[in-house]
């Protein structure tokens, strides 16, 4: 009989992750909603990303994204805690989305002392390790405040980079944050970007692409002592991959997954976009 963990563990589709970590931990992934036109899309489920970003370099429309409804997150922490005695549900940034508010509220109608709804203060990859880690921890049958313990630090040994050949799509989308002060005199310059605090902060400026993508493999190579590390990108699978090389050898480190930016990341960020996520050591 399959061992049924104390704690189970909830994310959203925001967080990315290598493509055999959540159904291998068991981790339920809630989608978040891509509005385009008359289509009303569910992240993952109703578009890839494949679809998405040639749609988006093609459909004057632009697109918009929501949280989940508040009831079909009731309805999962319920299903849930038929069989768990805990639910941990860790989402996007609240400075990000509302979808951490959403969550709070589901937790709060259903049963607040058991359901737990962690505002990452991140995005994408930082969203999947805090989920990876609480689903692996769980595994090993630890209780709801224990797993929450061991997560507190993660956050403040995350660092999250990122190049976009255009700030167009994170102004329109209204997630640009403290990088509105890049706006302006942005002709022939590539931002480099960083998400800290769970919002996008402004780092530099560099003049050429290749120049951002060598300036993104110095930051993750003074960042410190690297216990996790991988490469996300919007539609430049093979820079992507090049990044990853360069990493590899730059970090010494045996491993750098690749992955894409899902439709709902990708409509703020817009397609072009590479980034470095780093978890340094504790």
């Amino acid at each position: 009989m399959t061992h049924v963990p104390r704690v189970a563990v909830v994310t959203d589709s925001t967080a990315e992750f290598d493509d055999r970590v959540p159904s291998t931990l068991g981790i339920t992934i809630v989608p978040l909603t891509v509005n385009w036109g008359r289509d009303v899309l569910r992240d993952g489920i109703d578009i890839t990303s494949e679809e998405f970003y040639i749609r988006l370099r093609l459909d004057r429309d632009i697109p918009k994204t929501s949280a989940p409804p508040i009831g079909i997150l009731e309805d999962l922490y319920r299903q849930l805690l038929t069989v768990h005695d805990a639910v941990i549900s860790i989402h996007i940034s609240s400075r990000l989305s509302s979808t951490y508010e959403v969550a709070r509220g589901a937790a709060r109608a259903v049963d607040a002392s058991r359901v737990h709804v962690v505002d990452s203060r991140s995005v994408s990859l930082g969203v999947g390790w805090l989920a990876q880690q609480a689903a692996e921890l769980a595994r090993e049958d630890m209780a709801a405040d224990q797993i929450l313990d061991a997560l507190t630090d993660m956050p403040r040994r995350e660092r999250i980079y990122f190049a976009v050949d255009t700030l167009e799509y994170l102004q329109r989308g209204g997630r640009i944050g403290r990088a509105q002060t890049f706006l302006g005199g942005l002709l022939n310059v590539k931002p480099i970007l960083q998400c800290r605090d769970g919002e996008v902060h402004p780092l530099e400026r560099v003049r050429t692409r290749a120049a951002s993508l060598r300036r993104l493999l110095d930051l993750a190579a003074h960042a410190g002592n690297v216990e996790r590390v991988g490469v996300v990108h919007a539609d430049c699978l093979e820079e992507a991959k090049q990044l990853s090389s360069a990493v590899r050898e730059r970090l010494k480190v045996s491993e750098v997954p690749v992955v894409e930016l899902g439709p709902v990341i990708g409509t703020h960020a817009g397609p072009g976009v590479i980034g470095i996520g780093l978890i340094l050591a504790a």
